[in-house]
């Protein structure tokens, strides 16, 4: 058992020399025999370890005896034990928390401080090798993806798991032949949490009614997909630069760039976003970042999305703006308006946008930010503004013509992005809602001999 996690530590870099290491200790057999181990493993390392407890208030008496037992058994050792109370059912009650995921957090929030207070330490838990096979098929019942799927990995950030390479049984042989006596936490046995029904009900069937080695399994699938996942995550940093601008403290994802990557690696690049914005993925799911994607490639712009954690995602004419306030939901000043150059680009600060101007003799199919005019049949110049009261159109597939406002209103547009939705015209009217959809005026015919395409683009962002 020892030479098997000295193995493991050394092959994954999880201790080094003087090292110290907050050991996170409920008093059960897992948690204890890796104290136990750590504790031989001390001069070894020349490696300062100390312990923490955290009695979680959900089982009365019987967590209190815990918390004493691990207390008792420090000190018969001369570690020092850090230990403390915290009212977790209050938590859940502030939170609205289930009692599995409140002390999950307090519990690491302990741990984390403890660790600072004795100078930055590793916190090194007791996971092992059936954890990992319950947490992969876990991810996998609620439909995680491969960062779910991939378990839990040997070392995460400050965590360290030392005895991820062996089973239950091992660790209960162990504390048996140590004669180490732990206690056992009741709840672990209680089916309304879905880990213990996996435990308790699903794998023990997987294994009798399937295969018998199901926990080997799904390590084993635990490994192949974390390593493919690595790939594509070193993959998305290795391109970030090229796919990702920042602005005005928002992530913008570019539609443009990110179109010519594989969706494996633009998923890791919205993760990616998320995560750096926003500091984790909690309650981010899968549906989230396709959302994202179809919002990426297809949405509206001026769409907005918000995602669990307070993030708001902002489509653009270039892409999707991240961030906890992006750049578009802000005051703006009034645009008075201005001419466009045909041919040519105009910038136009005001909006943060700029507009091309491309005459050709070949027909180019309009896209959502690209609109594609009979030049002969316009009423030059042609000049961009924002709307105006009284606003009318004719939108090309609609009989008769319709009010600018009620167009905002039937698209869905947001109020206060209204402002910025550039609006072309000419002498005659409205030839185009920016992005959206373009007038009957100039509609292009198989008569048409010149082309008139208006492109618009991100350019600049005006600074609040």
């Amino acid at each position: 058992m020892l030479e098997k996690v000295k193995a493991w530590i050394d092959r994954n870099g999880l201790l080094e020399q003087e090292d110290t290491i907050v050991v996170a200790c409920s008093g059960g057999p897992d948690s204890l025999a890796l104290l136990h181990i750590l504790a031989a493993f001390r001069s070894e390392y020349n490696m300062h370890m100390v312990v923490a407890h955290v009695d979680h208030m959900l089982r009365g008496d019987e967590s209190a005896m815990e918390a004493a037992f691990v207390v008792d058994f420090c000190a018969k050792r001369s570690l020092i034990c850090y230990h403390k109370a915290i009212d977790v059912p209050a938590f859940m009650k502030e939170t609205g928390k289930s009692g599995e995921e409140a002390a999950r957090i307090v519990r690491y929030q302990y741990l984390r401080q403890v660790a600072k207070e004795v100078g930055g330490a590793k916190i090194a838990t007791g996971h092992h090798r059936d954890d990992q096979a319950e947490t992969v098929l876990m991810n996998m019942l609620r439909g995680s993806g491969s960062a779910g799927i991939r378990g839990m990995q040997p070392m995460n950030g400050d965590i360290i798991r030392p005895l991820l390479s062996v089973s239950r049984a091992d660790i209960i042989a162990y504390c048996k032949m140590e004669q180490l006596e732990p206690k056992f936490d009741s709840s672990n046995f209680e089916t309304n949490y879905l880990r213990n029904r996996i435990r308790i009900h699903l794998l023990p069937e997987l294994e009798k009614q399937y295969n018998s080695a199901v926990k080997d399994s799904l390590c084993r699938t635990a490994t192949i997909v974390g390593d493919e996942h690595d790939f594509i995550r070193h993959t998305a940093k290795s391109i970030w630069l090229e796919v990702v601008k920042e602005k005005n403290h928002c992530l913008l994802l570019v539609a443009k760039q990110l179109k010519l990557i594989h969706i494996a690696v633009t998923r890791e690049i919205i993760r990616l976003a998320i995560e750096k914005k926003q500091g984790s993925l909690t309650g981010i799911s899968f549906y989230h970042v396709e959302t994202l994607i179809e919002m990426l490639f297809h949405g509206r712009v001026g769409s907005i999305l918000q995602l669990p954690g307070g993030l708001t995602i902002h489509k653009t004419y270039d892409g999707l703006y991240v961030g906890k306030k992006p750049f578009a939901l802000t005051n703006q000043a009034a645009y008075a308006g201005q001419e466009l150059t045909i041919p040519g680009i105009t910038q136009i600060q005001q909006l943060g946008i700029q507009i091309s101007a491309e005459l050709t003799a070949v027909q180019i199919k309009s896209q959502l930010n690209v609109a594609v005019f009979d030049a002969d049949e316009l009423s030059l110049p042609l000049f961009v503004r924002t709307r105006r009261v009284g606003d009318r159109f004719m939108p090309l597939g609609f009989a008769g013509n319709k009010k600018v406002k009620d167009f905002f209103i039937d698209e869905k547009i947001p109020r206060e992005l209204r402002d910025l939705v550039p609006i072309i015209c000419d002498e005659g009217g409205i030839l185009w809602i920016g992005g959206y959809r373009q007038s009957r005026r100039g509609e292009v015919t198989d008569k048409t001999k010149t082309f008139l395409q208006l492109r618009i683009l991100e350019n600049a962002i005006k600074n609040n």
